[in-house]
């Protein structure tokens, strides 16, 4: 009995309406509605539902089955795919499912009848599934806002909700409103949806509505429309004290005494008020109840009718009795039947005898044998496992949880299916032909279960599985399956970083492996000994292996396995060296995986093609297959793992061009996708280089900060070493020279060189840091610190052992050359312009910018001042191109020493940070301090004269005075030690009158 009005929940259903206003205006948001069953939360939803379609708003919705863990995964996604395909016609469908509809045909094969399984495996990505569906999302709200309702998510299985989850974090700026339910007296302490909510309730973007039980007024309120009348004050005051505000419970309490219960009768458990009624059933409806009550949520009209053992004349009658008292309701499919709450459903199916509840599973497996399609939404195979097993039929129950798991598998279920898997491992010892019912032997059944955990990203468990499946083996006579198993548990141990444990079991295997013919399974040995031997840095181990691998691979007619082998290949000999061999291997490994349209194989070539063609020196090739690997991310749904890692070398690249702000933003873009761990990390690092590039330290700070967080227990060198030159290069510019200098030193202490790649950038940081630092004590008066030359000395030992067989490194040998000689002090001209030279080679505005400056700085000490103006106009403009606001800065401050006159700048940049005050030691007089600060600016004696109003003699004498507790010969020099010194900023520098 339910009321025909809505009553109550007024602030909670404001909240609903003013979020739905906001997802209208281009907002997306998030609302869990959360409450103890039978507070009203599906009654909320449903007034919300409708306010949604009057504002236009396109609905999907879908429910979690209470029995979701046991077998009927992603059930509420498949109910709103359903229902998005009845109510769209199929010329308007075909849009919004676009690449999606045949993946998302292996959960609705209605999308796309036949096609998964002519053109799919199983064991698909889960990842890729989750992309999918929010590019379908998506594209639906793109056409008018869209109400996405999943009720029950308490229920939910592990699939729907990292499906929700991934949701949450993703949906940003799509015109969404995911709208969902839990019953807040179902999360004990370790349910699985408690950690999910803790961090949605941080959320910003997520409102949470707990719904409390009624006031007294509202009870009397939801009565007086229950009953269309006012309540007799017996019945009120028995029917607020029983419920205590449950608004279900005052309905089935009321329902209670319609049906003549007296008042002094009603139970007071709500699982006795909820009998009570069904005991004033007819004995056919009772019995049809109990039939439904073993179904789980909802059970179609043929097969209740099979299962429940009525004459059809009396079934008809018993079901048009249960729903006209409103136990049972129509279901969404329209062809089935639901209770209209689980509670009632589960207090039914709690009450039934154990043989009942036995011969009631037993009859749903047995018609779901003959007649799978009975089964609806749900999968036949995962219905059967449930029903057998109820039934305590372990036969049955191992075939079809086997089934099960294969379905699963193939749906993006991994973690319902490792969960059937290991199930059918479960009960095999019971079952005496087990093998015959499973249809392959326990090892076979092992091997499933693993290759799901690791689809469900549980490598442990994926590994302790393969373990047991390595001891079931045992010296017996199915030894030859050994280096098959053996390479599965090196594959679990490189899944979960231990490279070093991997090759050791990778050469058991190969030792166990006949030595004569071609072999798929030495092939995929050797690609897995490459790729381990790359992990732990032995490049020209990994590269014979990986040609070992790509020839295996030939003979064994395995053309997966080729493509992977050498794009492996190609990576390691483009590290050791062999850039031509390596873009060759590269290129054939990629047309490969094409060709046998492997997309996550060729993502992973083309990431290590546009890696490998920026380590080469070619970035606008680098950028260009970086671009067509983002284009098939997106067309297969990997746009958040390998599209953003692709996306991080694209900006890199784009960073080494000087397109900076365009760098910038397709990193931001890419982060808007919510991608999580290193992916995110590749993007926020070259974030964290283009602040600090451009002068925003705490911004750069800030995104180095998260890279840390996001690489946890990570060591390798290409995320730490990057990351080490943002926190030195921030020290010196800050000033912080020892900081500058023990970053450095940490991050190149036993680092692996890769080509010098990443310790080449360093090593240069650090041999600038240190002329810095001789420099400065050049400009106090005071001998350069020994430290200084002992830094240099390592720093230079460190380089003579980096190649440099690279335009992208060699660069960096020729400006360690450059800051040496800056640091020894003598004539650098020569040097700092072939540093010029080789910087052009390059290609790479920021250190033709910087080298640039330098050379200028030097030709105006030597006097030659046209060069000096050349070189000094050049870099500031390419600086000022690409934002390198401290180049800009620096280059400004020469250009006024030296009365170099620059174009308008046209956007300063942001200040440069407050220096020291080094100059005290010279016991400057204020007066002097302001001289100072006007040769620093170039100003003549007289120009000094005119304004400070004084005599230009007066002047003199006090240039002199400077001159000489400077230590200097020069006005040039004064200034330079000046600005060194951090004496002013060029904004602050009075201009030449």
């Amino acid at each position: 009995m339910t009321s025909p009005v809505f009553v109550g929940r007024d602030e909670e259903l404001a909240a609903l309406t003013e979020t739905l206003g906001d997802v209208a205006g281009g907002t997306s948001r998030c609302v869990l509605v959360g409450g103890e069953a039978g507070m009203g939360k599906s009654r909320l939803v449903a007034e919300a539902t409708a306010t949604a379609e009057r504002e236009g708003f396109r609905v999907l919705r879908g429910q979690c089955v209470e029995l979701g863990a046991d077998g009927m995964p992603l059930v509420p996604l498949v109910e709103a795919l359903r229902t998005l395909a009845r109510t769209t016609r199929p010329v308007d469908l075909e849009p919004l499912l676009g690449p999606a509809r045949a993946e998302l045909s292996r959960l609705l094969p209605d999308l796309d009848p036949g096609s998964w399984q002519s053109s799919h495996t199983a064991g698909a990505s889960t990842g890729q599934l989750l992309e999918l569906v929010l590019g379908v999302l998506e594209r639906v709200a793109g056409r008018a806002p869209l109400l996405l309702v999943v009720e029950d998510v308490h229920w939910a299985d592990q699939s729907t909700t990292e499906l929700l989850a991934f949701l949450v974090r993703t949906l940003r700026t799509a015109r969404v409103c995911l709208l969902m339910t839990f019953r807040s007296d179902e999360l004990h302490r370790r349910h699985p949806l408690r950690p999910f909510l803790r961090a949605w309730e941080r959320d910003p973007s997520v409102r949470t509505l707990q719904l409390r039980g009624f006031t007294g007024p509202e009870v009397a309120a939801l009565l007086r429309a229950i009953l269309g009348s006012a309540p007799d004050p017996g019945l009120l005051a028995l029917v607020t004290d029983r419920s205590e505000g449950n608004p279900f419970l005052v309905e089935e309490i009321t329902a209670a005494v319609r049906v003549g219960e007296p008042l002094s009768e009603v139970p007071e458990s709500l699982r006795d008020v909820l009998l009570s009624r069904v005991d004033a059933l007819s004995d056919p409806a009772q019995q049809l109840l109990r039939a439904a009550s073993a179904a789980g949520r909802s059970v179609s009209d043929r097969l209740l009718a099979a299962v429940a053992g009525l004459d059809e004349p009396v079934l008809i009658a018993a079901l048009r009795e249960v729903v006209d008292r409103q136990f049972l309701v129509v279901d969404d499919s329209g062809t089935g039947y639901a209770y209209r709450h689980a509670l009632l459903r589960q207090a039914v199916y709690d009450d039934l005898l154990p043989g009942e509840k036995l011969r009631l599973h037993s009859r749903y497996a047995e018609r779901l044998s003959t007649e799978p399609d009975l089964a609806g939404d749900a999968s036949p195979a995962a219905q059967l496992a449930l029903h057998w097993y109820a039934a305590l039929d372990l036969p049955r129950a191992l075939s079809a949880s086997v089934d099960a798991g294969r379905q699963a598998a193939a749906a993006y279920a991994p973690a319902e299916a490792q969960r059937h898997f290991e199930r059918a491992l479960e009960v095999w010892p019971r079952v005496e032909d087990a093998e015959q019912r499973a249809g392959t032997d326990q090892i076979g059944v092992l091997r499933l279960a693993c290759e799901a955990a690791l689809q469900a990203g549980s490598p442990t468990r994926a590994l302790a599985l393969v373990d047991r499946a390595v001891e079931l083996l045992g010296d017996g006579d199915q030894r030859e399956r050994l280096p098959e198993l053996l390479d599965r548990r090196a594959f679990m141990l490189r899944s979960l970083g231990r490279d070093a444990d991997a090759l050791a079991v990778v050469d058991a295997a190969l030792r166990a492996l006949p030595a004569e013919g071609p072999s798929h399974i030495r092939a995929a040995l050797l690609t897995g000994r490459a790729t381990s031997l790359t992990h732990v840095r032995d490049l020209g181990a990994a590269r014979e292996a990986a040609q070992a691998a790509v020839d295996a691979a030939r003979q064994a007619d395995a053309g997966a396995l080729e493509a992977n082998a050498l794009i492996t290949l190609g990576t390691a000999q483009a590290y050791v060296g062999d850039v031509g061999p390596a873009l060759e291997a590269l290129r054939a490994g990629l047309e490969r995986a094409e060709q046998l349209g492997i997309a996550e194989t060729a993502l992973r070539g083309y990431i290590n093609q546009s890696d490998v063609l920026e380590l080469a020196g070619h970035p606008a090739a680098a950028v260009a297959a970086a671009e067509q690997g983002i284009a098939l991310a997106g067309r297969v749904g990997m746009s958040r793992t390998y599209g953003a890692y692709l996306t991080g070398n694209r900006v890199e690249s784009l960073f080494h061009l000087g397109r900076w702000d365009e760098a910038d933003r397709a990193a931001a873009e890419a982060l808007a996708g919510a991608p999580e761990g290193i992916f995110a990390a590749t993007l926020l690092e070259v974030r964290a280089e283009i602040a600090v590039g451009a002068g925003r330290y705490p911004e750069a700070a800030a995104f180095a900060e998260q890279v840390r967080t996001l690489l946890g227990d990570v060591t390798d060198d290409q995320f730490l070493q990057p990351l080490a030159y943002v926190g030195a290069e921030s020290a010196r510019a800050r000033g912080d020279l020892a900081t500058a200098r023990a970053v450095v030193a940490d991050a190149l202490t036993g680092g692996s060189t890769l080509l010098g790649r990443y310790a080449w950038p360093l090593v240069w940081l650090g041999m600038r840091t240190e002329a810095d630092a001789a420099t400065r004590a050049r400009d106090l008066r005071v001998p350069v610190p020994d430290e200084v030359r002992a830094g240099a000395a390592a720093l230079s030992a460190i380089a003579e052992g980096l190649p440099t067989g690279t335009s992208s490194v060699a660069v960096y040998r020729e400006l360690v050359r450059a800051e040496l000689a800056r640091l020894d002090g003598g004539p650098a001209l020569a040097v700092w312009s072939a540093a010029v030279a080789s910087c052009r080679e390059r290609g790479e505005p920021l250190l033709l910018s910087y080298a640039l400056l330098r050379v200028a700085a030097e030709a105006v000490s030597a006097a030659d001042r046209d060069l000096g103006a050349e070189a000094l106009r050049e870099s500031v403009e390419l600086a000022r191109r690409i934002g390198a606001h401290p180049l800009v800065d620096e280059g400004t401050a020469l250009a006024r020493r030296a009365r170099v006159e620059l174009a308008p700048a046209t956007d300063s940049g942001p200040p440069s940070p407050e220096p020291d005050d080094p100059l005290a030691r010279f016991g400057l007089t204020p007066r002097e301090r302001e001289i100072l600060e006007l040769i620093a600016a170039g100003r003549s004696n007289g120009q000094i004269a005119a304004a400070l109003f004084i005599s230009p003699k007066t002047a003199s004498v006090h240039v002199s005075r400077i001159l000489a507790k400077l230590g200097v010969a020069g006005r040039i020099e004064a200034a330079a030690v000046a600005h060194r010194l951090g004496l002013l900023s060029p904004e602050d520098a009075p201009t030449a009158g």
